[in-house]
């Protein structure tokens, strides 16, 4: 029967590990989320692990050698507790799983607003304005309703900079 195990990876290697242990035909699940990352003054969207440094393995221990999870590239070893590697319940698996949207990325913090909730700007240009919540976009931004000139106009913002009014 298979069970999922935690991997413990070598830094930034995550994806690889993930490669190198489907190359060998053990299920790999590494949940992904997307996050936004300034660098040299801009401001970009990256994929990133959701547990840096981890990864999961699905492994039948009775039939599959497991122990050759520790000698692949990428991996420094399996969570293990004495001699055997510790399973991972299903059901913490299947409540990551539970959050990933249609691209697979694991959606965190899902905003508590609601649609037509005031918000009010706390950071960036627009600061101390206020606006209207009219949808949350990749888990990071929000489409709001901003007053300009008389009239409401979109904008998309990062969801750090509001706050509710």
């Amino acid at each position: 029967m298979i069970q999922w195990y935690a991997v413990y990876t070598q830094p930034g290697r995550e994806a690889m590990a993930a490669r190198e242990l489907a190359n060998q035909a053990f299920g790999v699940y590494l949940p992904r989320y997307q996050k936004m990352r300034r660098h040299a003054g801009r401001t970009s969207i990256v994929d990133a692990p959701l547990f840096p440094r981890y990864l999961f393995v699905g492994i039948d221990t009775e039939t599959q050698r497991w122990r050759s999870v520790n000698g692949t590239r990428g991996v420094i070893g399996m969570v293990m507790s004495g001699e055997r590697p510790i399973p991972v319940p299903d059901s913490v698996i299947a409540e990551i799983r539970a959050r990933e949207d249609e691209k697979g990325y694991i959606q965190l913090n899902p905003p508590g607003f609601r649609r037509g909730q005031a918000l009010r700007i706390v950071e960036g240009p627009m600061a101390d304005t206020e606006a209207l919540f009219e949808e949350a976009v990749d888990g990071n931004r929000a489409i709001l309703l901003v007053s300009l000139l008389g009239r409401l106009v979109r904008t998309k913002m990062p969801l750090r900079q509001v706050e509710a009014a």
